[in-house]
């Protein structure tokens, strides 16, 4: 018998003879003592989700699902994070950079409080305050997915059979709502009638959470928070501040709240040039549609999936394209990747070394001339499109500079305080094993798992870079030991198909290109039970931005 189908029946026979005894108080309950160096001070009840976005909505139903009264907040009017299009784009970004402190809004002195705008208060428009508040999603219209469905879907409402290997935005974002709606967190649901009526609503778009702070008192977390809803019939915006206490928080935000723009001199005096209303130079955050490109010459600024997709669409479109690539850290499958995909005929040139002041800032930037690293100038360009990245400016704790805090477990809980847990990994795989697990940490069904020692006489948590073969491993060893001793349901491992699947597809778009090795992308396996995952994950391969543009 193949080894997959022996695993198998073990597995069927171990869940067969574990069913917990009902009524049974768990040991967490009632002393809700951890297994690592943090003592819960009471049991948790009340559980905030930030972001509605793949990994919130998931966990935000598995912590229904174990009887929390659960919050969801969300900045966008409806759910589904990065995958939300809209024809609404981000204000503009600043030139230069702001600090990553300046990011949030300054909180009232007085809270709760409400306050009306209207039509140029303050000098701005409520078109302005509106998209502000929400920040439109950098997802343009002909976007598609750079890995496969079978690596890109949510539980309980599967992909029907006859849509696309590649998956378009559209249905995506389909996708992603239909899973809101079928865990009644849809915007516009209209979800059966709570047992206790007074309680809030589970979700709460149109939601900014400036502030997350821990009331060292109570042991709570304090959510600072500020709703804009647009008033059509009166021309309005209404703005309400207020805060709410939670004994945990999940932050499923992701901590890049601010656009990038690179420190080049010159670049302030650029940034205010235009053609009519339209800038001349702005970032990759505004791209919406190719076909305003026709007959123009385009630098794409950055190597990385933006830069070369953006650089893709408008290729039918542009006269000329160009896209400045500075040397990377580091020649990474993710960047090869990025680099393969831009349109043939594209012009390849090094980093920009400044601009050279602009006569005017009204007639656009044809005749400005742009000094490159290698002593060349380049000229005679229309528009430029900085595909530069974002910056983190995460909620908690707030002087964070990288995507979660180096002391976080690989279940994405905080080691200091595990009342609070962050989104990790790649959510459309490992999101429902992590949204599992923390739902069972907050009832009391399965300790924290202990620390990793490295055996240099520390102790800290694993890598939290990659997630293979082992990280999926690891969660289903967790939780269906700690099913088998407290109760709840038992997991399994991802299909062996889905793997297959995945191998296929890479050797179809990306291995026929000759763009890299099938070793390289972690494909050297045809079982994910026999997890012999080489280099990297392949999901993290196929999937995702770095920084490094």
């Amino acid at each position: 018998m193949p080894l997959h189908k022996v695993l198998l029946t073990e597995f069927l026979l171990f869940t067969a003879i574990s069913v917990p005894v009902s009524g049974q108080q768990h040991p967490f309950q009632t002393a809700f003592k951890s297994e690592s160096t943090f003592q819960f001070h009471q049991p948790i009840k009340h559980v905030a989700v930030v972001g509605a976005g793949p990994s919130g909505l998931q966990a935000t139903a598995r912590l229904i699902e174990h009887n929390f009264t659960v919050r969801l907040f969300d900045r966008a009017p409806h759910p589904g994070g990065n995958w939300q299009y809209s024809e609404e784009t981000a204000v503009r970004e600043p030139y230069p950079d702001k600090p990553a402190g300046d990011y949030y809004a300054e909180i009232p002195a007085q809270i709760p409080t409400r306050r009306y705008y209207k039509e140029g208060d303050d000098g701005l428009t409520l078109d302005y305050r509106w998209r502000e508040h929400w920040r439109p999603r950098p997802v343009w219209y002909n976007l598609f997915t750079n890995s496969p469905k079978v690596s890109t879907e949510l539980p309980d409402v599967p992909y029907d059979p006859d849509v696309s290997w590649v998956l378009d935005r559209a249905t995506i974002q389909r996708h992603v709502r239909s899973y809101a709606s079928h865990h009644c967190l849809n915007s516009n649901d209209h979800c059966p009638p709570k047992t206790n009526p007074s309680a809030p609503p589970v979700t709460s778009y149109s939601t900014r959470v400036e502030r997350v702070e821990k009331d060292e008192e109570s042991h709570t977390w304090v959510l600072t928070l500020r709703r804009l809803e647009r008033l059509r019939e009166s021309d309005r915006i209404l703005e309400e501040w207020w805060t709410e206490r939670f004994d945990a928080v999940f932050l499923a935000a992701g901590p890049w709240a601010s656009t990038h723009v690179p420190d080049i001199p010159g670049i302030v005096d650029w940034s205010k040039a235009k053609v009519g209303e339209q800038y001349s130079v702005y970032h990759s955050q505004t791209y919406r549609h190719p076909e305003r490109y026709a007959g123009k010459r385009v630098l794409v600024v950055g190597a990385s999936v933006s830069a070369s997709e953006i650089a893709r669409d408008i290729s039918p479109y542009a006269e000329r394209i160009v896209a400045s690539v500075r040397p990377p850290k580091e020649l990474t499958v993710r960047r090869k990747l990025a680099l393969s995909r831009f349109p043939n005929g594209t012009e390849i040139v090094p980093e920009i070394a400044s601009f050279e002041p602009l006569k005017a800032h009204t007639n656009g930037i044809r005749d400005g001339k742009i000094h490159l690293i290698n002593g060349t100038v380049l000229q005679g360009i229309d528009e430029i499109i900085f595909a530069t990245g974002y910056r983190s400016s995460p909620l908690y704790p707030h002087n964070l500079t990288t995507r979660t805090p180096q002391d976080t477990l690989w279940t994405g809980h905080w080691v200091q305080d595990p009342t609070i847990a962050y989104s990790v990994g790649r959510t459309w795989t490992l999101g429902r094993y992590q949204a599992y697990g923390i739902a069972k940490v907050w009832a009391g069904k399965a300790p924290l798992p202990p620390l990793d020692n490295p055996g240099d006489g520390e102790t800290k948590p694993p890598s939290m870079e990659w997630f293979g073969e082992d990280i999926f491993r690891r969660y289903v060893t967790w939780l269906n030991d700690a099913s088998l001793k407290y109760g709840d349901r038992f997991v399994e491992p991802p299909p062996i198909e889905n793997l297959e699947a995945l191998k296929y597809y890479s050797v179809v778009h990306f291995l026929t290109a000759n763009v890299t090795a099938l070793e390289d992308i972690g494909l050297s396996s045809v079982s994910m039970l026999l997890g012999e995952f080489k280099v990297q994950d392949p999901w993290a391969a196929l999937v995702d931005e770095d920084d490094d543009w």
